[in-house]
């Protein structure tokens, strides 16, 4: 192929022929009129199924699900002979999809990339392999897959081994090991497939064990006919459900918690699963298993329990039984007659952890006390560089010279695992930090494909030819897959290879997204609705240094913005007011387990059921009067309640080591304007007025509130400063300053943002009545003098750079601070309306709260009293 810079060769490069390989081949030519080229190191398709040949290779996920959805008849046509088919049958459908879309013409095999670079005067990629070849392309689509690369061995000798050294991941040919003395090193999911078959025919196999593995039945059988005619003729059914399944397979029976039932209904869970076998024990059995340890410990025992019933010897038996690792932190093998093989006189189980291996010899193993294990045969199932191995054994660089490896220095930096900030127009199929080997494979990667071809679209219609997502979408992306890893148990395995663990000097980091397909599906629709948000388009290469990318979004409102959209939530006004209350109500769906604290008391400062107040106390010494919160929620005047923002209450109690007072008030259409702000008011008076007997300080009370809250206690401040009462602090979180505010930010988050500006006027309309109300300084905050907020205590006002309400929040610490009053405003970036309440799905709530919670205790701290000074 020529090596012109004027135009590229084909608009497509695609890095590998598995299953991502063919359907991205057949996507973009076939379906999107592009011209695509791949290239393969291998000498035909199927990807790691044309290298994973060894005895017992075979697939973890079940034949029906493991296989393409993106054609009805090559669903119905394909016919396989077992549930989980092993290598040769799945090399045999690849080969015969390939030949079905007539892929290979436009392959090359036999090579190997070798370096892929971004010409940033072309704005292209020039591709080349190791037979010297160069190939440009528009668009690199890498599919060379996240089990690739196998883990080079790190055993001092191997190469003077005089038997045969077979590697599991490189083997291609049959192997017969009839009679011969077999070693193998490794018990992941490779190396406990091939020691159950292996074991059948060697003369002796010795396994050198380094770490056992929670291996659980796979359950294989041949298909059934029945099950297969049925199952192909809800296919559509079965493929819908898959993909909103955190695994990509339709398991329907998991339970929320070990812990919440019985040890008897607990067992009769784990046999069920255990029978069914596939990943069922491990995803369709407790919903708390990777996120609880104590959970975790009870699968982990069941396992033990099993092996123990299954391998004869109790010293083997005790081996082989995992302890230093939760399960799940590895991915889970799927065994047949594995512990049955230590069960045979010619398999010897060596603990190589306490009696590590020196040596690699000419007739063996050596281990560190000398003993010599003599062999014919070494298989090394030691695993792979994963993840990240395939993609940086590729040498990419990217715009002005920027090396991949040396921007993943630290770990794997992506945007949705797909793409990465400073390689334009390169795609990362199933890279790090997607779904990957937590989603049924073949299903990820239609997906990718799909998204990229979306990509590309858009492209086109906007008459761009150069995309890359920007640095904050990046950064964004990072931060949430690290946020849901550290929710979970995986940090926690010393070698697990989903961190990177199990490569010595590669940066410790989650590889993997951990939110699961239906929450990383809805958040790539919502990059899509959103404008193709976090991507910068241009022309060229150089104009995407001043491109403007669309407007990033936090993945977590990414998440709740396309949840709602897929609910068709019609907004609040057409919703009405009861449905309105209930949709803010289930907030509380969204916040995690709410603090304890040392009392909760329920107060009323009013006559009306809604004048009512409840009073926490945190579980801290205090005798002098601890500091006093008092907090007024948000819902738009006429929705929200004490309920909604009780764990958020709470939690500031105990982040503060403050007595807080959470006030609600009476609500429109029931009550209208000014009924919120004189019971905001009345409520304050109420906390001064008993702030002694609730356990605190009268001299330092502080007022906060959220959203129409945040206008509430603003206007409750307003009135005590006036009525002489001393206030520590100021808190409003992203406030609504003015009913009739017009800013950028009111224009620019109208839609799509969770509260859209059409809800805000609806708001309004229910607590006002008349053009006075919409402008009385108590509602329209901007309208006060300088006189009306002089004496106001310091002030930390919160905003969100994706909230209607940013701009009006942002003035009005400006117009504080004119009027004399030491007020700042605090930004945070990614995030919309509602994440102060969203302490469960929102992860950079935390960060809200704790900035919250450092502005009160700095403020309270300053000031004491004098005589408690």
């Amino acid at each position: 192929m020529s090596t012109s810079t004027a135009t590229p060769d084909v608009d497509v490069v695609v890095i590998g022929a598995g299953f991502t390989g063919i359907y991205a081949i057949h996507r973009f030519r076939d379906r999107m009129g592009l011209t695509v080229h791949g290239f393969d190191a291998a000498a035909d398709v199927g990807g790691t199924w044309y290298w994973n040949r060894y005895p017992g290779a075979r697939v973890d996920i079940e034949s029906v699900h493991y296989s393409y959805s993106f054609d009805e008849q090559l669903q119905q046509e394909w016919h396989w002979t077992e549930r989980f088919p092993a290598q040769p049958e799945i090399l045999r459908y690849l080969s015969h999809v390939a030949d079905r879309f007539d892929i290979r013409k436009d392959v090359t095999f036999g090579v190997r990339v070798t370096s892929a670079t971004w010409d940033d005067d072309a704005s292209f990629w020039r591709v080349t392999t190791d037979d010297g070849a160069v190939t440009t392309g528009r668009y690199l689509v890498s599919g060379a897959g996240t089990l690739s690369v196998p883990k080079v061995p790190d055993f001092p000798g191997v190469e003077t081994f005089a038997g045969r050294t077979l590697l599991t991941g490189n083997w291609l040919e049959d192997v017969d090991l009839t009679g011969q003395r077999v070693g193998i090193i490794g018990t992941g999911s490779s190396g406990i497939q091939a020691i159950s078959e292996i074991a059948k025919q060697a003369a002796s196999l010795t396994v050198l064990q380094r770490t056992p593995n929670y291996a659980t039945p796979i359950g294989n059988h041949s298909t059934d006919p029945e099950q297969e005619a049925a199952e192909k003729a809800a296919y559509s059914d079965i493929r819908a459900k898959s993909r909103n399944h955190f695994l990509g397979v339709p398991y329907d029976e998991v339970q929320p918690s070990a812990l919440a039932v019985s040890p008897e209904q607990r067992r009769a869970v784990f046999d069920d699963r255990w029978n069914k076998g596939g990943f069922r024990l491990f995803i369709d059995s407790f919903a708390d298993l990777l996120l609880d340890k104590a959970a975790n410990d009870t699968a982990a025992e069941y396992i033990r329990e099993r092996i123990r019933e299954r391998v004869q010897d109790p010293a083997t038996a005790e081996l082989l039984c995992p302890t230093g690792y939760p399960y799940g932190t590895k991915r889970p093998p799927l065994e047949t007659d594995y512990y049955e093989a230590y069960n045979r006189d010619t398999v010897t189980l060596v603990d190589v952890a306490a009696n590590r291996i020196d040596a690699v010899m000419p007739q063996g193993v050596r281990l560190a006390d000398g003993t010599v294990h003599e062999l014919d045969v070494l298989v090394l199932a030691t695993g792979f560089d994963a993840c990240t191995g395939p993609l940086l054994a590729m040498n990419v660089t990217g715009r002005d010279g920027l090396r991949l490896a040396d921007s993943w220095a630290d770990g794997p930096q992506t945007y949705l695992g797909l793409t990465v900030h400073g390689f334009p127009n390169f795609f990362m199929v199933t890279g790090p930090q997607s779904p990957s080997v937590l989603y049924n494979m073949p299903l990820a990667i239609e997906d990718h494909v799909d998204l990229i071809g979306d990509v590309l679209a858009h492209l086109a219609e906007s008459g761009h030819t150069v995309v890359e997502p920007s640095a904050t979408a990046q950064d964004q992306w990072v931060a949430e897959t690290n946020a849901l890893s550290e929710m979970t148990l995986l940090p926690t395995s010393a070698s697990s290879w989903y961190m990177g663990a199990n490569i010595p000097g590669k940066p410790r980091r989650v590889l993997v997204y951990l939110g699961g397909a239906p929450r990383y599906r809805a958040i790539c629709e919502d990059v899509k609705a959103g404008g193709w948000r976090g991507f910068a388009v241009a022309d060229s290469s150089r104009g995407l240094e001043t491109a403007t990318p669309g407007q990033e979004l936090d993945p977590c409102f990414m998440f709740v913005a396309e949840t709602l959209r897929q609910q068709q939530f019609p907004g609040f006004r057409a919703a009405g007011v009861e449905t309105a209350r209930a949709v803010v109500d289930s907030f509380v769906g969204m916040q995690a387990p709410p603090q304890r604290v040392a009392a909760v008391s329920e107060h009323s400062y009013g006559p009306d059921p809604e004048q009512r107040l409840r009073v926490y106390r945190p579980d801290v010494d205090g005798d002098d009067g601890l500091p006093v919160l008092f907090y007024v929620h948000g819902g738009g005047f006429m929705a929200g309640g004490l309920d909604v923002v009780d764990e958020v209450v709470r939690d500031l109690a105990v982040r503060t080591r403050s007595v807080v007072v959470s006030a609600t008030y009476r609500r429109p259409p029931e009550h209208r304007f000014p009924a919120a702000h004189d019971d905001a008011s009345a409520a304050l008076r109420w906390t001064v007025g008993h702030a002694c007997e609730i356990g605190g300080d009268g001299h330092r009370i502080s007022v906060a509130g959220d959203s129409a809250g945040g206008n509430l206690a603003a206007a409750a401040a307003v009135q005590a400063v006036r009525d002489g009462v001393h206030l520590t602090s100021l808190l409003l979180v992203y406030p609504l300053v003015s009913p009739t505010a017009q800013t950028a930010s009111r224009e620019q988050f109208a839609k799509g943002y969770v509260i859209e500006l059409d809800d805000l006027a609806w708001f309004g309309e229910q607590y006002t009545s008349s053009e006075a109300d919409v402008r009385d300084p108590r509602l329209a905050l901007d309208t006060l003098t300088a006189a009306d907020l002089a004496g106001l205590p310091p002030t930390l006002v919160i905003t969100n750079e994706c909230d209607t309400l940013r701009d009006e929040g942002e003035a009005f610490a400006q117009q504080l601070r004119a009027a004399g009053v030491d007020a700042r405003a605090q930004r945070f970036e990614g995030l919309a309306h509602g994440a102060f309440w969203m302490s469960l799905a929102v992860f950079g709530c935390s960060d809200q709260r704790q900035a919250a919670a450092d502005f009160l205790v700095a403020q309270a701290a300053r000031d004491r009293a004098p005589a408690l000074a």
